[in-house]
Parts: C-alpha cells; structure tokens; sequence
C-alpha cells in the first residue's frame, strides 16, 4: 500500500517536490475570489528518505529543507482530495484539478 503528501505553493513560498523519492501524483489549484491563490500537490512516497524543501517567493528567507517524516501521510489520493475539496464551498472558493 503506498502513502502520500499534500504540499502547498503560494504566492509567497514554493514547495519542490522534485525528488527521487516523491511522484507527483495529482495537482489542484485553488481560486479565492477568481484570483489564484495556492498550488496543492499530491505525491506518492517512494521512500521515507525524502526532503521537502521550501523556497521564498514573495518573502526572503532561507531555503528550508524539511524531512518527510514531520508531514502528515494519507493512505490514498482520495484521502487528500476530500481534505482539498473543503474548499470548494461555492462559486467565490474554487478547487480546480490541473493535472
């Protein structure tokens, strides 16, 4: 059974999930008002060894690589797409899938 991570883009941080350890699975992006305000990431786990690293974009600060084990795991996609999906209330707060 494989595991999985939900990560966040937004205007002020990146998320890479670049990694041999991680496969990006699905991707969703969030709108507020029809304006884009996050990146949500699903990735499979391919080894607990992973690292996330965190990089400012709106903000300066250091780049901040975060193991893998201090994230929150979910057993399967739809898992990660009902936590998304609380969102998507109405037509002002909407979760669009992108990949």
């Amino acid at each position: 059974m494989s595991e999985y991570v939900l990560t966040t883009t937004t205007e002020r941080y990146r998320t890479v999930t670049d990694h041999p350890n991680l496969e990006k699975v699905a991707e969703y992006a969030y709108y507020f008002f029809g304006k884009k305000k996050s990146t949500f990431s699903i990735c499979r786990i391919k080894s607990l060894d992973a690292r996330i690293l965190i990089q400012g974009v709106a903000e300066v600060f250091p780049d901040n690589s975060i193991p893998l084990k201090v994230f929150p795991k979910f057993d399967s996609i739809a898992d990660i797409e009902k936590e998304i999906y609380e969102l998507d209330q109405d037509e002002d707060n909407k979760i669009v899938k992108s990949m």
